[in-house]
């Protein structure tokens, strides 16, 4: 089973809702003396799992992926508390303005109800948020101060990034236009013509142009679940049903945003005023099809699915297109330093945690990569 190591980007905060721990003496690891605690650990590896469970389907919750990703865990935390300390010394503040927009946009989270609808009454986002602390073990100053700690760490990485001087000639920017061009374009010859360190650099990239560039349309989906387990009872229901919803649709007897908070089973389109974007290829061939294939404002379906139920409707199309190297210039330019800068500040931290004097006080969270000490 594929477990995802890259879960949390160097530049981006490690979680919001760290279990704070202050009273809890139990200690895995030392970083320059300061504790790394048992309980603040489980929490942060409790978030990678539900990370892990929210991405991969195929996930599987055991004693094995928890050490992994235990490891994991630990490792991001060591690097978190390392930098932390390097902030300290450059006497990075972070105002309190930052931690309370932190805050808010935490409560925005929370205000999106279970049926993707925004819940408007602040006493109700403020009893949410106050459940969710508690449900988490965490005072709001506890919270507030774990905001602080990773609002430091992100502006001292923003510091290391405004030091770093990159330049990238013209001569590279047209070969990775190129290589590009030639992945989006699937042209075979001269993708093998590239080294495994281009095409790994640009197919990233490629791949958000193609979202960009490829033939899209924008749909309005309903979805009616009839997983392998319903009876053919309720199946048949189900198509009823199905075939009811398509019918007054086309009748116009009912609003499609309506219809999707009334019947659809995946009600998440309703945070996106119930559309989603669709790129051509995406789909099952023959789903593909029907929707592509489909006029302007046409409602098609049921459609039948191993899944499910579809109905839709079509209210976008856009053709697909090819950017000239003059329009892909800035976004070149933009990725590569990127990618450079990324690089280098990887390098920097790598030699900030492996200067570090790191002490792993319970042998089954040995860090690999780090400099661990048994005094």
């Amino acid at each position: 089973m594929k477990i995802n190591k890259n879960i949390v980007p160097l530049f981006t905060i490690l979680t919001f809702w760290l279990v704070a721990c202050s009273n809890n003496t139990n200690v895995v690891a030392l970083v320059n003396r300061a504790p790394i605690t048992q309980k603040t650990y489980e929490g942060t590896l409790d978030n990678l799992i539900l990370q892990q469970k929210k991405n991969n389907p195929n996930f599987v919750d055991n004693k094995q992926t928890r050490l992994l990703l235990g490891k994991i865990a630990l490792e991001q935390m060591i690097t978190n508390e390392v930098l932390f300390q390097e902030a300290q010394k450059m006497h990075i503040t972070v105002k309190n303005e930052a931690i309370e927009q932190s805050i808010n946009n935490l409560k925005q989270i929370l205000a999106i109800n279970e049926n993707g609808q925004i819940i408007t009454d602040k006493k109700q986002i403020d009893d949410k948020f106050n459940q969710k602390l508690k449900t988490d073990g965490v005072t709001l100053k506890q919270l507030k101060e774990n905001i602080r700690k990773e609002l430091s760490v992100k502006l001292f990485l923003k510091d290391l990034s405004d030091k770093q001087k990159i330049e990238i000639s013209e001569d590279v920017l047209k070969k990775f236009y190129d290589g590009t061009m030639a992945v989006t374009h699937k042209d075979q010859s001269k993708i093998q013509s590239l080294s495994k360190e281009d095409l790994a650099l640009i197919t990233p990239f490629a791949a958000e142009m193609e979202k960009v560039t490829a033939e899209r349309v924008t749909i309005s989906p309903i979805f009616l679940a009839t997983p392998e387990t319903m009876d053919n009872t309720e199946a048949a229901h189900k198509k009823d049903l199905a075939d009811k919803i398509a019918q007054e649709l086309r009748d116009n007897k009912i609003a499609f945003i309506q219809a999707i908070q009334m019947y659809s089973d995946d009600k998440s389109t309703l945070r996106t005023n119930g559309e989603q974007i669709i790129i051509r290829g995406t789909l099952p061939h023959d789903l593909d099809e029907k929707i592509f294939e489909a006029r302007l404002g046409e409602v098609i379906g049921p459609i039948m699915q191993q899944e499910g139920i579809y109905i839709l409707r079509v209210n976008e199309k856009r053709a697909a297109n090819t950017l000239t190297y003059e329009q892909l210039r800035r976004d070149i330019i933009n990725y590569l330093i990127s990618v450079a800068l990324q690089q280098k500040i990887q390098q920097q931290v790598k030699d900030l945690v492996q200067q570090a004097k790191i002490q792993i006080l319970v042998p089954e969270y040995k860090v690999n990569n780090t400099q661990a000490t048994s005094n």
